[in-house]
């Protein structure tokens, strides 16, 4: 009955011509992801930059963060029903960035329940264009529809899905964003922290709190988890968190130092540079603008 029930979801949404060529990465015996690339979104990674992720609870899947189209959506599906024909009971988008969640409409169109934070309500404007819409190819785009999470959630909670128990951690402060929801498998030991940890890139403060991050990321490691995966990179072992910590912890240190010492914004643009960063990708595209979000936060403290 399960292997049925997947290949008629299968057969129901095949409705997408655009194939991503997604290939699963096993991280557990029960957790596959698909990882991006380290870059910025365009028409030739048409948005696959971000971590999608597959929890198989026994008697179907749980999906973590559906991506940047109703294509990925759908080409991540297809490569987990190779894998094992299960049909998808759940699926949870961590924060309201474009990338994570396009994909939703592919499993709400089936009747999926989508877990959310209220931050999809006061932040995202279904009607307006999306940044993919704007970016990505029309062919990978192609049956995309703005589709928020079905099931609002204002505070941490559980669920219990097959022979996982899945906590829902809603964070309460302003981190990577206003509400950032974690999830952790206290089973497998397995934390998704989305885009509060990135590694292999430098991550984006433009509308975080560098010191709500920092804190969150404190909390986080302290779980004790035996695999964090983050939202962009690839490393997912216990300490994939530490270069987003220490560097956003580096940043704060050298921007309070510029602000004691009198330098307005734009000097301190120009001083915190931390070249050792470099080697990151996205270093170009994404330093000042760190530093500029982050002394905005800083000056006022």
């Amino acid at each position: 009955m399960k292997a049925l029930l997947g290949s008629l979801f299968f057969a129901v949404t095949s409705l997408s011509a655009f194939d991503y060529a997604l290939k699963p990465e096993r991280i557990t015996s029960d957790v596959t992801c698909f990882f991006g690339a380290p870059e910025v979104m365009n028409k030739t990674n048409n948005g696959n930059i971000v971590n999608s992720c597959y929890i198989d609870t026994g008697e179907g899947y749980v999906v973590v963060d559906t991506g940047p189209s109703y294509a990925y959506a759908q080409s991540a599906y297809n490569a987990m029903q190779r894998i094992k024909p299960l049909p998808v009971k759940l699926v949870i988008n961590t924060h309201i960035h474009d990338d994570h969640w396009l994909g939703n409409g592919f499993f709400t169109q089936n009747g999926v329940s989508v877990v959310g934070s209220d931050d999809f309500l006061h932040n995202v404007n279904v009607h307006e264009a999306t940044r993919m819409q704007n970016t990505i190819s029309p062919a990978a785009y192609e049956g995309t529809v703005s589709t928020l999470p079905t099931e609002i959630i204002l505070e941490s909670t559980r669920k219990k899905v097959g022979n996982q128990d899945i906590e829902l951690k809603l964070i309460s402060r302003t981190a990577h964003t206003a509400k950032d929801l974690v999830v952790y498998l206290p089973k497998l030991g397995v934390l998704f922290a989305g885009d509060l940890v990135f590694n292999d890139r430098l991550p984006s403060v433009k509308g975080g709190n560098i010191n709500g991050w920092i804190t969150t990321l404190e909390e986080l490691e302290a779980m004790g988890a035996l695999h964090v995966i983050g939202g962009h990179g690839r490393n997912t072992d216990k300490n994939s968190s530490k270069m987003t910590h220490e560097y956003l912890t580096q940043m704060r240190s050298e921007i309070r130092f510029a602000i004691e010492s009198g330098l307005g914004i734009d000097e301190t643009i120009k001083k915190v540079q931390m070249v050792e960063y470099q080697k990151y990708k996205l270093y170009d595209a994404m330093q000042s603008g760190n530093v500029e979000a982050s002394y905005r936060v800083l000056e006022w403290e």
